[in-house]
């Protein structure tokens, strides 16, 4: 009987020794769940309404085709338009409408598949270098994935590709990268038979396809398979063995194959380094290449030693490097990537993992921190470039094995693990509530225009919300845009701001702010701000909120248009904007209508010629309208203005109808 019980307890060890991992996994992602939980409360921000609120094209309300396919064309973020994303933003509204909190939960749960994504691929590395150098236990190697996903989840320098709403597109476009890289580690680990490579390539293709559409960050997950390959799996065999093809080492044709990329990575470099890009800008491409040289080191810092006071949305308080000493750190800085580079590569062979976890993080920053166009820095950027270190410091871990040093090592990586935690849901807090929010990011960087804006912003709403206490948020919010004006780099927001400002406490408006805003649009370089900034004061001016007069309202929307560094397209937009503002304040139609002959002979889109269409049906002149819906109509090629158009004939033929009426 003893001897029977023994063997029950024996296989009940080796069940709960077997299932304890997978425990550990759980946990991991309950822990995380619940560490988001209270963010999930939190509201739109920054460029979140933008994206979401305003883009009346993701508002399904049914799954029919037509709805599906203007969903997929709604986005302009990026050349390709990010389509997949777009999709689920609007899928989401069809479901839980504009509710954010659904939307954040929806960004949680991709989270959590990505923690999954990166268990499954730190166990399939571990478990190859196990066996191949026996530097690390096998038994050990589930634990340690274990690890790798924990950290990766709570780490608090990912919490805005969740809390973030439009972050979705990083989170997407790295669950179906993340899944293509999955599908590569299972397959080269195991049996490499025709019918699962066939299915692994083809899984490999879709996933890699499907992240691309949701954000072009997703190029990069094809290097990084690359990459895994050169310097985990070293193009070997199961039985450790080198690959040949036709008696060449298939490890010399990828690093030959290296040297073509890099090659082919610089001749698509020319049209990227026009100064034209960098116009509307507040640097050039040199100043951004200089920069972005601290800025790795900025995002290395959050990393290892993340601090609750440097970690934020906004990070456009970041000084810009203007040469090579200026500051002194962007010297240091290039010096230690180049010093970083040179180690890694001369420990290559013994210590393999090391230029691992660094080629990783270069290549997940080739294409938003180098020469494209973008701003300066955001935390979602680090989102997946941070697996590799830590997968690698993981492994270095695993490989100590004195007993005395264990306990201490255990001890330090829960404090490490609880810090993370404990960061994390102090910013998830802080982010559940947006006065608070806003409050603390203008606290923590007060020379951040964004967050100062922000925060005035908030206190206007406040003002609103609470009339006994007009008088105190106003007085707030005036100080929150005299620092906003004050800080590094300012874009205009402070400014329009001070215009609603006035407007609403029925103060005469300080000729002062409508110069400076007039001078800074015509001469400082265009931001992409300015069209969203205009075009919440034309609808100001049209809805009798603003009293900016007449004239005055006139010369700052054509300042941006007289600005050396707009671009026919944003000129289009600007004069489409005057049209609105002619014909909504004081009906000149016959402005209206010479407005958009400019706008679009400088860019001729769809939008153009509904406005168009519009402007003449609003005078009763049918037969121009429907030319005007004609020419929208052959320019939707794609059909994403489908509905629109539609809308619009509508309206055409009901006047007509009243017109036979009549």
């Amino acid at each position: 009987m003893d001897l029977l019980f023994g063997e029950l307890k024996k296989d009940q060890k080796i069940m709960l020794r077997r299932k304890a991992p997978y425990l550990l996994l759980s946990l991991s992602l309950i822990m995380t769940f619940f560490l988001y939980l209270k963010g999930l409360n939190g509201d739109y921000i920054f460029d979140d309404p933008a994206n979401i609120l305003d883009n009346q094209k993701i508002a399904i309300t049914s799954l029919d085709y037509i709805s599906l396919k203007s969903a997929w064309y709604a986005g302009d973020a990026g050349p390709l338009g990010r389509p997949i994303s777009m999709l689920s933003f609007a899928l989401n509204h069809y479901f839980t409408g504009f509710s954010p909190y659904y939307f954040k939960l929806t960004n949680l749960l991709i989270h959590l598949i990505n923690g999954l994504f990166v268990f499954i691929i730190s166990l399939k590395i571990f478990q190859w270098i196990s066996h191949q150098y026996q530097s690390i236990q096998i038994k050990l190697a589930i634990y340690l994935a274990c690890l790798v996903c924990l950290i990766w989840l709570i780490h608090p320098l990912n919490l805005t590709s969740i809390l973030y709403v439009v972050q979705r597109m990083t989170s997407l476009s790295s669950l179906f990268g993340l899944l293509a890289l999955a599908i590569y580690c299972i397959w080269r680990t195991g049996s490499i038979a025709w019918f699962n490579t066939i299915l692994a390539v083809s899984g490999i293709m879709i996933s890699l396809f499907a992240s691309i559409l949701s954000k072009e960050s997703g190029f990069l997950f094809i290097p990084l398979i690359y990459w895994t390959e050169l310097i985990i799996f070293q193009c070997k065999n199961l039985k450790f063995q080198p690959i040949y093809l036709q008696k060449i080492k298939l490890s010399h044709i990828l690093w030959c194959g290296v040297v073509v990329g890099g090659l082919f990575f610089i001749y698509l470099l020319p049209p990227y380094l026009n100064p034209a890009n960098f116009a509307g800008r507040g640097f050039s491409l040199e100043e951004r290449l200089l920069t972005e040289s601290r800025v790795i080191f900025y995002y290395l810092k959050m990393f290892f030693y993340p601090l609750l006071s440097d970690l934020s949305l906004y990070h456009d308080d970041f000084f810009i490097s203007k040469s090579i000493i200026e500051p002194i750190t962007t010297l240091y800085s290039l010096v230690g990537l180049i010093g970083i580079s040179v180690v890694c590569i001369l420990l290559i062979k013994k210590h393999p993992m090391l230029i691992f976890a660094w080629g990783w993080y270069i290549i997940s920053q080739l294409l938003e921190s180098t020469f494209i166009s973008l701003e300066l820095i955001h935390e979602h950027r680090n989102y997946f470039g941070t697996i590799g270190f830590i997968i690698t410091t993981t492994y270095y871990l695993g490989q100590i094995k004195n007993k005395k040093i264990k306990p201490f090592l255990y001890f330090l990586i829960s404090i490490y693990v609880a810090n993370l935690a404990w960061i994390t849901w102090q910013r998830s807090e802080i982010w559940s509530n947006l006065v608070d929010h806003a409050v603390y990011e203008a606290a923590m960087h007060p020379s951040s225009d964004r967050a100062n804006y922000q925060l005035a912003r908030i206190y206007m709403k406040l003002m609103q919300l609470y009339p006994e206490q007009q008088s105190n948020y106003a007085l707030l919010a005036n100080k929150a845009l005299s620092q906003s004006k004050k800080s590094y780099n300012p874009a205009n927001g402070a400014w329009f701001a001070e215009l609603h400002l006035d407007s609403y406490l029925k103060k005469p408006i300080k000729q002062q702010t409508i110069n400076e805003l007039i001078l800074r649009l015509k001469y400082e370089p265009f931001q992409n701000s300015n069209i969203s900034f205009l075009s919440a004061f034309t609808i100001c001016q049209i809805e009798s909120f603003c009293y900016v007069p007449h004239d005055q309202a006139v010369q700052i929307l054509f300042a941006g248009i007289e600005n050396k560094s707009v671009d026919n397209k944003v000129k289009s937009e600007l004069y489409k904007l005057l049209t609105q503002y002619y014909i909504g304040v004081i009906s000149d139609y016959q402005k209206g209508e010479e407005f958009m002959q400019y706008a679009v002979a400088l860019h001729d889109d769809v939008n153009g010629r509904l406005i168009f269409s519009q402007i003449y049906r609003l005078q009763g002149q049918t037969l121009h309208a429907e030319k005007q819906l004609q020419k929208a109509k052959q320019l939707d090629t794609d059909k994403v203005w489908i509905k629109e158009i539609a809308i619009e004939q509508h309206n055409i033929e009901n006047m007509i109808r009243s017109k036979g009426k009549s």
